[in-house]
């Protein structure tokens, strides 16, 4: 199985983010998961949108995912507001796809929304939440309840959000069935 951990970090306690970091993982059983990519993005100029990717200590020459769709997964990430602050990597979404239909496409994307408690405490599943393709026709159609923007309604803004994230992840293809 494979999946992706992304990380926000704003250089402020509080306030928005300005670094993505996008950690692509390979899960072999028995095994320690193993990190495949690693992409920071930097938006430079605060308006939400990434500006500068850069790779990780991960082989560059492994790299086969588009530049673009990488933009656009981070700046859609920056929307959400999942934010570490300073250098400490307390807040982790992780994105996986669950199940594939009998036409073999993704049609269940699983949202794992983990934060480390306390000084080198252990990290906790905060909360889920997932997006559908009932019809395997590649939209996806169906989302869980779920308030991932944290203002305390789940309603179309948190599926909007669900949507795009997991939209964007579709469209990097880091998945195997």
């Amino acid at each position: 199985m494979r999946y992706l951990k992304a990380t926000a970090q704003g250089k402020e306690c509080k306030g928005a983010a300005d670094t993505v970091i996008l950690q692509f993982y390979q899960h072999h059983t028995g095994c320690p998961d193993e990190m495949t990519y690693e992409v920071i993005g930097v938006d430079k100029t605060v308006d939400g949108k990434v500006d500068d990717l850069r790779l990780g200590p991960v082989d560059p020459n492994a790299l086969d995912l588009d530049k673009r769709q990488l933009e656009v997964f981070a700046s859609t990430f920056l929307k959400l507001n999942w934010v570490s602050a300073g250098s400490h990597l307390q807040r982790t979404l992780t994105l996986y796809v669950d199940h594939f239909g009998k036409t073999g496409r993704p049609n269940a994307v699983k949202l794992d929304f983990h934060e480390r408690m306390g000084t080198g405490g252990k990290t906790s599943l905060v909360y889920k939440a997932a997006a559908y393709d009932g019809d395997s026709d590649g939209v996806l159609e169906s989302f869980t309840n779920s308030d991932v923007d944290r203002n305390g309604v789940a309603d179309k803004a948190d599926k909007e959000v669900i949507r795009s994230l997991c939209k964007a992840f579709l469209a990097l293809a880091w998945y195997e069935q």
